[in-house]
């Protein structure tokens, strides 16, 4: 049974060990809210993939594109679903299908000072060179900021690292954009941020952007722990 939840994905889910994050660019709201409203019920009528435990989808507070997070057991279960005669294709329903970029969930770190609602979601990418790079990109930003107080408005970071080794996509949680907007208003008063989109051999910022969570279909009963 494939069903709507009315919350964002449990992004840590214990049964989810591959994700394919996907984009889809658009002209504007109007098109935004017209191409997301049809992926969401092309996905709904479409044969579910085995393996696949849930799609979700998030649309850009710019009003430009659109993002699939898709979480599946496994590359085995993701590789059976891609090669059969109506081959499933990853990310957003309608657009041209390409081929999965597969990511693992290397580590998340969760704000025990705010309430668990997501209403905004910021994703931040690097491009990097090869795995060993990945792990010491993740390891600096987790040492320079495990001394900083709570972020207001921060829920949780997710640091995916991609199969390839050649990317790195943090998919942080807030409770709005306003609580994203006031943090990078604050400044960057010890240069973390700075250090890390600048300074860190190997390793090269791609930006960021602004999400709201649109719909999240899970397979089977509750998504983990809801």
């Amino acid at each position: 049974m494939i069903r709507r939840i009315d919350t964002s994905p449990e992004v840590a889910r214990a049964d989810a060990s591959t994700v394919v994050i996907t984009f889809r660019h658009v002209r504007g709201a109007a098109s935004q809210q017209a191409v997301a409203e049809a992926a969401v019920a092309a996905r709904e009528q479409a044969t579910w993939p085995d393996g696949l435990v849930g799609w979700s989808l998030l649309t850009s507070t710019d009003g430009h594109a659109l993002m699939a997070y898709e979480q599946w057991r496994g590359d085995d279960a993701l590789d059976a679903a891609l090669p059969v005669s109506a081959a499933y294709a990853p990310g957003v329903p309608g657009t041209e299908p390409s081929v999965p970029v597969r990511y693992r969930l290397h580590r998340s770190r969760a704000s025990t000072a705010v309430e668990r609602r997501v209403g905004c979601v910021v994703t931040v990418s690097f491009d990097v060179d090869g795995p060993e790079r990945q792990r010491h990109l993740v390891d600096e930003i987790s040492s320079m900021t495990k001394d900083e107080p709570a972020v207001p408005g921060l829920v949780a970071g997710h640091f995916h690292t991609s199969a390839d080794g050649t990317r790195v996509v943090n998919y942080a949680e807030w409770t709005d954009e306003q609580a994203h907007a006031a943090m990078l208003d604050s400044g960057d008063p010890r240069g973390v941020r700075r250090r890390l989109t600048q300074e860190i051999p190997g390793v090269r910022a791609c930006g960021w952007r602004r999400w709201h969570p649109h719909t999240t279909l899970v397979a089977g009963g509750r998504n983990d722990g809801r």
